[in-house]
């Protein structure tokens, strides 16, 4: 079994752990609309601790997926594009990996600053990254919004350009990001 990346193809691992960050980052928006419409406190603290415990995995998750991105080989784009949409694509990939380990540690400094903890399922808690401090907490948030904001303009890039293939151009570029072995 193919564990890395390579010129030719992403390997299993790459592919399953790309539609788990997507699952993993739609899971997380849903929740976040159930804690807004619950009227319950215990509800919504009960949803909040399991959108927390996703946020965790999908940090380590993409740890390991921003590692694998910039020291494995990249496999060649399908088709014959134009290598500014190359640069483009495999820039805004690396720059979504990076997001996705740099804006779950902004939630985390934010609500440290904000004197919240971040509460887990069973009982458990992440310790508090920095104290308590409302000019802090002003600090942090605007540099979350600032990413976030980068964030949902990569994904907008990201999104396009899977539609542009599939659609456009009609290459297999998402049979491979499904698993499948195509040609290129």
């Amino acid at each position: 079994m193919q564990l890395r990346d390579n010129g030719l193809r992403f390997s299993p691992i790459t592919v399953a752990l790309h539609w788990v960050v997507a699952f993993s980052l739609l899971s997380i928006l849903c929740l976040q609309g159930f804690i807004a419409h619950a009227t319950d406190q215990a509800a919504q603290m009960e949803f909040a601790r399991l959108q927390n415990l996703i946020g965790l995995v999908l940090f380590l998750v993409s740890i390991y997926r921003f590692w694998a991105r910039i020291t494995a080989y990249h496999p060649l784009p399908v088709g014959t594009p134009n290598p500014i949409e190359v640069i483009i694509s495999r820039s805004v990939a690396v720059a979504l990996a990076l997001a996705m380990v740099l804006l779950p540690i902004a939630v985390w400094a934010s609500r440290s600053t904000a004197g919240e903890a971040t509460d887990l399922p069973w009982g458990f808690s992440i310790p508090a990254l920095l104290p308590a401090s409302q000019t802090l907490k002003q600090i942090v948030d605007v540099l979350f919004d600032i990413g976030a904001s980068l964030f949902l303009v990569g994904l907008a890039l990201h999104s396009f350009g899977a539609v542009k293939n599939h659609f456009l151009l009609k290459n297999d570029s998402l049979k491979r990001m499904l698993g499948k072995h195509v040609e290129l």
